[in-house]
């Protein structure tokens, strides 16, 4: 076990933390939390986790291996630096460079150009006898500092993680599109708080343009999808295969009455119409929701597990606690003025 660190986004105060715990949960690793702070995560996991998190994550930035932790002032810091053996971290003759990344305008009385160049300074006067040297173009090691919290952490960066892919997978970019569909980054997100592995049946019974799908398609999951209305079954089909997924099953099905045997998913990851570009066929959400538990409580093994989308207005949380799951974990995420959605976790209760 190591000393990591993650930095996360910033954009949600819950959900990126979250996010890489589900995803260390899903690919099998122990890890015990050490501490959060603004937009950095610090846990005790095998280093190897970190290429289950750049592979999967959706708002992780980068994993490194903790070197310290100080407080944010400059004395301490380049003290803490001085203690360090170097040596055991950069090979013979390999090349490196420091980074100093500030969170939120933390420690503004310290300048981020300065202190690597202290620190780097201090880092070439341990290992020169090995032959480093710095390069700012393509080094072998990066060195990554983080001020937050009046706080600051340093590591060797073992993993960084840039989602362009997600990007290229935002709803305009695809083949079939819907004012409606989730992002790239929510879809792999609201997946990975699902604790979806390898291998298992990931169902959307609110497929739309196939978001969700896409993401549990491409980190190796097993989906099926179905919609109500015919032409988002075929519009979702064509974005499925613009990026190379190749789903179990897709139908035009009602989400209350899915043509599915008990206990044949393993997970259930879905965002259900409740916008103003949605339809419900005239149901009222919270009636469609509660109609869709129902069935969902039958069809998901036990164990299993669902991350569902809904208005926070509708505390879904409760409706699901009626069906026989247990309520994980909430996240709000702010869309609009008349729209606060609430990313929801369940697992389903052994028995009921």
């Amino acid at each position: 076990m190591a000393r990591l660190f993650f930095l996360v986004s910033g954009e949600n105060p819950s959900l990126p933390y979250s996010e890489v715990k589900s995803i260390l949960d899903a690919e099998g690793y122990e890890y015990s939390i050490l501490g959060e702070l603004t937009q950095v995560l610090r846990l005790e996991a095998e280093s190897q986790c970190a290429e289950a998190v750049k592979f999967r994550s959706a708002l992780a930035k980068a994993c490194c291996l903790e070197i310290f932790v100080c407080r944010a002032e400059l004395d301490e810091i380049l003290s803490a630096a001085r203690e360090i053996d170097f040596t055991q971290l950069i090979g013979e003759g390999e090349t490196f460079i420091v980074r100093v990344v500030r969170v939120r305008g933390s420690s503004p009385d310290i300048s981020c150009l300065a202190l690597e160049r202290k620190i780097g300074g201090i880092i070439f006067e341990g290992a020169k006898s090995k032959g480093v040297k710095v390069d700012f173009k393509s080094p072998d090691k990066i060195f990554l500092g983080v001020l937050t919290d009046g706080m600051f952490l340093f590591g060797l960066r073992l993993a960084e993680m840039r989602h362009r892919d997600l990007l290229e997978r935002n709803p305009r970019k695809r083949a079939f599109f819907h004012p409606a569909a989730l992002t790239a980054k929510m879809a792999r997100c609201m997946v990975n708080l699902a604790r979806a592995r390898r291998g298992e049946l990931v169902l959307d019974p609110f497929c739309g343009t196939g978001s969700i799908l896409i993401e549990a398609g491409l980190i190796g999951c097993k989906v099926m999808g179905f919609d109500v209305k015919r032409y988002m079954v075929k519009g979702s089909m064509k974005n499925l295969d613009l990026f190379g997924v190749r789903p179990e099953c897709m139908a035009v099905a009602d989400a209350r009455f899915l043509p599915l045997v008990a206990g044949s998913v393993d997970r259930v990851v879905t965002d259900p119409p409740y916008g103003t570009a949605a339809t419900t066929l005239g149901l009222a959400v919270r009636t469609l929701l509660e109609r869709f538990f129902s069935l969902a409580a039958d069809v998901i093994k036990e164990g299993g597990m669902m991350c569902i989308a809904a208005p926070k207005t509708l505390r879904v949380s409760e409706i699901g606690g009626k069906y026989g799951f247990r309520h994980v974990e909430s996240h709000y995420v702010y869309v609009h003025r008349r729209l606060t959605r609430e990313i929801t976790v369940f697992k389903r209760v052994e028995g009921s």
